[in-house]
């Protein structure tokens, strides 16, 4: 049995496949634990002739039972079983035909190092300088950010609180860049903090699409609502031509990939 610190997972799905598995969910189970205890005992007994006395020893079997929570790292543990016992896939890298065997619905085991979307970091870093500035700010003879500055990191802030509460995009890479994976993490499973959220770490995920070559993922999209507006045709002519993020936050994952639900992320 593995011994894992996690940093990420998603207790619904958990709870959705072990349901799915055993046809039923449970958050406590019975132990039951077998007890002897030994008595001592003094006899005394007699007849006419013969007199004599001894001592006796009583044997009495307890059985106690107590209810005890079953943790989440229990519940992976019986999930991952499972699904190592059915052919789960682990890989460090992937190749030609490890992609062409993949399929939707495959469970695969991987050891990738992530990184969020360009956007998420640019909200990020807008949010902490303006933190920064407004406590040092008493300490400062001057502004120490400018009005255009000052904009730019309301703005920013302003992306950050739109994508606030949804998911959270992330790319993990194998080390050598290639087959990335894309996933998004829902915020409410992180169990470390976002800014510990690196390094290289296993994954326990499922496929959910494949990116052929010549295909892409668009990371963050901030227009992608506008985009899918039932709009007329005159309606469509009035929209700016491009409705694409500006470079400095664009990020575009190429195929070959693969889109993932991550179940869980660990060390």
């Amino acid at each position: 049995m593995k011994l894992r610190n996690f940093l990420y997972l998603n207790t619904k799905l958990l709870d959705d496949y072990l349901s799915a598995i055993d046809g039923y969910i449970s958050d406590t189970e019975i132990h039951t634990d077998s007890q002897t205890n030994k008595k001592s005992g003094h006899l005394e007994g007699g007849i006419p002739v013969v007199h004599g006395s001894g001592d006796a020893e009583k044997t009495e079997a307890e059985e106690i039972k107590k209810e005890v929570k079953i943790t989440e790292a229990s519940k992976f543990e019986k999930l991952f079983t499972y699904l190592d016992e059915n052919d789960l896939k682990y890989y460090e890298f992937l190749n030609a035909n490890n992609f062409d065997e993949l399929s939707r619905d495959d469970f695969m085991e991987v050891l990738v190092s992530p990184r969020f979307s360009k956007l998420k970091k640019f909200t990020d870093l807008a949010q902490k300088l303006g933190k920064f500035a407004n406590a040092m700010q008493p300490f400062a003879d001057q502004p120490l950010i400018d009005l255009k500055a000052k904009q730019a990191l309301s703005g920013f802030d302003a992306l950050g609180q739109i994508k606030n509460g949804s998911e959270v995009s992330c790319v993990f890479s194998f080390e050598d860049k290639e087959y990335p994976l894309v996933a998004y993490l829902d915020e409410q499973y992180f169990k470390v903090l976002q800014e510990r959220f690196v390094g290289q770490v296993y994954m326990l995920c499922k496929i959910q699409r494949k990116i052929l070559k010549g295909q892409n993922v668009k990371l963050d999209e901030i227009f992608e609502s506008f985009k899918n507006m039932p709009l007329n045709r005159s309606q469509r002519r009035k929209m700016p031509k491009n409705l694409n993020n500006p470079s400095e936050i664009k990020d575009v994952v190429r195929g070959p990939a693969f889109v993932v639900i991550p179940i869980a992320v660990y060390q």
